[in-house]
C-alpha cells in the first residue's frame, strides 16, 4: 500500500527524472545500453535516408561517386586488385562460414537466445539488403564487371552490410562474455572494425561499388544491429521479470 501511495505522490518532474535515470542505468537491460542503441539507430537511419535521397536525386553525391570511381580505376594496379580481391572475400563468402561456425558453437553450448539473435541478425540483414537493392535499383559502376559474380544492384553494398552485422555482432558477443577483460573487448571491436573498413575499401578499389554504396551498407547494417540488440535486451528483461515473479 505504501509503495502504491509513493508512486501516486510522485510529481511529473520526479517521474521524468526517474525515467531518465532508468534510461542511463548501466546495469539495466533497458538502461544505458538500450539508450545508446536507440541513439545509434536514429543516427544510422538518418544518415542512410540522406544518402538514399541523394542517390535518387542524381545530383552532387552521384557526381562525387563517379569521380571517386574514376580515381580508383585510374590508380588501381594488378597487385592491388589481387590483394583486395582476397580482402573482399571477408565480406562474402567468409561471412557465411563465420555465421555457420558461430551458430553451431551457440547451439552446442545451449546459448539459444544468442543463437536466435545471431541468426536473426545475419539472415535478416541479407533479406533487408536484397529488399533495399531491388527497391533502389541502382546500376553498378562500369569498371567492376570483372569482379562481380552474377548481376545485382549497387546500393547498398551487401559485402559491407554483411560484414558490419557479422563482425560487429561477433565482437559484441565476445566482449559480453563474463570473463572478457577490457583488453579483450578492445581487441575484439578493433579487429571487427578493421575488417569492416577493409571490406568496404576493397569494394571501392575493385570498382564494384560507389562510396555512397559502402556507406549506405554500413549504415543499414548498423541500424539493423541496433534493432536486433534492442530486441535481445527486451527478451532478457522479460525473462528476468518472469523469474522474479
Amino acid at each position: 500500500m505504501s509503495d502504491e501511495s509513493s508512486r501516486v505522490e510522485l510529481s511529473p518532474t520526479q517521474r521524468v527524472r526517474r525515467f531518465l535515470a532508468a534510461r542511463f542505468d548501466p546495469k539495466s537491460q533497458l538502461g544505458l545500453g538500450l539508450t545508446l542503441s536507440v541513439c545509434i539507430f536514429a543516427l544510422a537511419v538518418w544518415t542512410f535516408s540522406g544518402l538514399l535521397d541523394a542517390v535518387l536525386d542524381n545530383e552532387l553525391l552521384v557526381r562525387i561517386d563517379i569521380t571517386a570511381e574514376s580515381w580508383f580505376h585510374g590508380h588501381a594496379t594488378p597487385t592491388g586488385r589481387s590483394i583486395f580481391n582476397a580482402v573482399t572475400q571477408l565480406g562474402s563468402p567468409v561471412v557465411a562460414v563465420v555465421v555457420a561456425v558461430v551458430a553451431i558453437y551457440l547451439w552446442r553450448t545451449h546459448q539459444l537466445l544468442w543463437l536466435w539473435n545471431w541468426l536473426g541478425a545475419n539472415v535478416g540483414g541479407i533479406v533487408i539488403e536484397h529488399v533495399l537493392k531491388n527497391t533502389v535499383n541502382r546500376s553498378r559502376p562500369e569498371y567492376g564487371a570483372a569482379f562481380l559474380n552474377g548481376q545485382s544492384y549497387s546500393f547498398p553494398s551487401g559485402h559491407t552490410m554483411g560484414a558490419t552485422v557479422c563482425y560487429l555482432l561477433l565482437a559484441y558477443f565476445i566482449s559480453s562474455r563474463p570473463n572478457a577483460t577490457g583488453r579483450t573487448r578492445m581487441i575484439a571491436f578493433a579487429a571487427a572494425s578493421t575488417i569492416v573498413v577493409a571490406v568496404a575499401f576493397s569494394r571501392l578499389y575493385l570498382g564494384v561499388h560507389y562510396p555512397s554504396d559502402v556507406l549506405g551498407g554500413f549504415c543499414a547494417g548498423l541500424a539493423w544491429l541496433m534493432v536486433c540488440g534492442a530486441t535481445r535486451r527486451f527478451v532478457v528483461q522479460h525473462r528476468a521479470g518472469r523469474t522474479a515473479r
